[in-house]
């Protein structure tokens, strides 16, 4: 019985102190300060990287002419993509962008790094379901649709928050049909980065790295009469598209970086020659 009273005793324990670690953890305080070091962190590698742009002007010519488009990116390729959207906001100050964010802990952190950034944060999800706090609601819906009317960009992740992983699992292709807003598959890579063991493989880039920035050609238009079918064999493609995309970045990343070793190899040996070389001539001198 005692036994048996120790382990309740420990079990409420553990539980409390879980439950007030993750109070603290989500307090305005705490996440003003992680939010604070985390952006930090990512301006380190941006301007430490090399950086490299491919078919950028598919979203400048949007950012232009205020047509609404819908980014489209894979969830473990979060990171950096706010960093897009500088060039188009310095074009037309009065453009902006959207994120969707889920309304939970993680998710109130991620969008409060996108508003860091300028960005309008919607708290909702991708994914319908399991929770209260995940899924889309009308509001967010309105807030969503309103933004695409004003020629906003919309920038989501469709496998998120809970995957999937690389799986399109959420309202994307209904909020393009009833918008008449193109969907852009985009992805970033990095030539160094840390992967952590989530359900996404989640990459952390480093500094010093080369970063590529990849957006297909044009966006895809959905029929405002589509049908389910159409909308389904259209969401197959769209997700191809986006693997290609980050297949490409991932691609170029690594070549700029193999590239870059190759430089860097070549320049220690040529810097080793002519240590050689000097000290070849100091010992010269020294024994005339």
């Amino acid at each position: 019985m005692k036994k048996l009273w120790r382990e309740i005793e420990w079990y409420d324990i553990k539980t409390f102190a879980r439950k007030l670690l993750r109070k603290v953890a989500y307090s305005w305080l705490v996440q003003e300060l992680i939010c604070g070091l985390f952006l930090a962190y990512m301006w380190l590698v941006y301007v430490s990287s090399k950086k490299i742009f491919v078919n950028y002007d598919t979203l400048l010519t949007a950012t232009k002419s205020k047509s609404p488009i819908i980014l489209s990116f894979w969830h473990n390729r979060l990171m950096m993509i706010p960093f897009i959207t500088r060039q188009p906001k310095k074009i037309s100050p009065d453009y902006n962008f959207m994120t969707l964010a889920s309304r939970h802990g993680d998710g109130r952190f991620v969008g409060k790094i996108m508003e860091k950034f300028g960005l309008i944060s919607i708290y909702g999800s991708s994914k319908d379901g399991r929770k209260s706090s995940r899924g889309i609601d009308v509001g967010s819906f309105k807030r969503i649709f309103d933004g695409l009317k004003k020629g906003f960009s919309f920038g989501v992740t469709p496998d998120g928050p809970r995957g999937p992983n690389q799986k399109i699992n959420g309202e994307i292709i209904n909020i393009a049909r009833i918008s008449g807003a193109g969907i852009l598959p985009i992805s970033y890579s990095c030539s160094c980065f840390k992967q952590i063991n989530t359900w996404d493989k989640f990459k952390i880039p480093l500094p010093f790295s080369t970063l590529c920035f990849y957006f297909n050609e044009k966006p895809f238009l959905v029929a405002r009469n589509a049908d389910m079918q159409e909308m389904e064999e259209l969401k197959n493609v769209i997700a191809e598209r986006m693997n290609l995309v980050q297949q490409k970045a991932d691609s170029l990343a690594n070549r700029h970086c193999e590239e870059g070793k190759a430089r860097r190899s070549n320049l220690i040996l040529i810097c080793k020659r002519i240590a050689s070389r000097c000290s070849s001539r100091n010992d010269e001198v020294g024994l005339r």
